[in-house]
Formats: C-alpha cells, sequence, structure tokens
C-alpha cells in the first residue's frame, strides 16, 4: 500500500517534465526540405503574467503555430483547449506576438508555409526569470 504514492509520484515526474519546447527545428529532411524553424521567444515573462491573471493552474501548456511563407505566424492552436475561448484567445495572443521564426523551405528551397508545435512548461520559465 506505501508504494501507491511513490508510483503516482513517478508517473507525474515522466508525464510533466518534458523540455521546455519539444521540437525538431532546423533538422533537415531525408527529402532535403526543412521545418519551421524558431529564431526567437522572448515572451516568457508576458505569458507568466497573462497565465496569472487568468488563475491557470496546470504544470504546461502545449500548442502549434501555423507560419506563413514569410516567417510570420498566422494561427494558434493550444493542444488541450481551455474551456473558456477567452482564455484560450489570450494565450495564443501572447504566443503569437512574441515567436520570431523563418519559414520552412521545400526541397527546392522555395519558403513554405509549415507549423510550429512546442510546450511552455511553468516551471521551467519561472526559473529563467
Amino acid at each position: 500500500m506505501t508504494l501507491r504514492p511513490l508510483f503516482a509520484a513517478a508517473a507525474a515526474a515522466i508525464l510533466l517534465s518534458p523540455p521546455a519546447f519539444a521540437q525538431d527545428a532546423g533538422v533537415e529532411h531525408a527529402d532535403g526540405a526543412t521545418p519551421v524553424r524558431l529564431v526567437a521567444f522572448d515572451g516568457e515573462q508576458e505569458f507568466l503574467k497573462t497565465s496569472k491573471r487568468l488563475r491557470i493552474w496546470r504544470a504546461a501548456v502545449g500548442y502549434t503555430l501555423s507560419v506563413d511563407e514569410a516567417g510570420k505566424v498566422t494561427g494558434c492552436k493550444l493542444v488541450n483547449e481551455f474551456r473558456k475561448n477567452y482564455v484560450n484567445q489570450m494565450l495564443c495572443e501572447v504566443l503569437v506576438e512574441h515567436h520570431t521564426f523563418e519559414p520552412a523551405h521545400d526541397a527546392s528551397g522555395a519558403a513554405v508555409p509549415g507549423t510550429y508545435t512546442a510546450r511552455l512548461v511553468y516551471e521551467d520559465l519561472r526559473a529563467k526569470t
């Protein structure tokens, strides 16, 4: 009976401790295409402030950003959306505003639309500030 808390803690550690950003940015594919590459994310402080103001109690927030041929973010989708749409919209506004990208390229080197998927872990963000 005393092993249950240990197993629960181990499971939580495994599930809740991915890296702050999980993306194969800049990795060339076998056909010569390259995915969207993150140049900068300077919104850690703003993301934390917005999350606190919205009273978000999750350990992490996963998201996917759509990026056009010019490297501009054109869309945002949270992996696990919140019940209140305004929470999703507020977090996406911060994410869209504070990411800078180089666009994806096809095998011929032409810029193409792409997506960027990542996960922000609140513990990691707090450690940076």
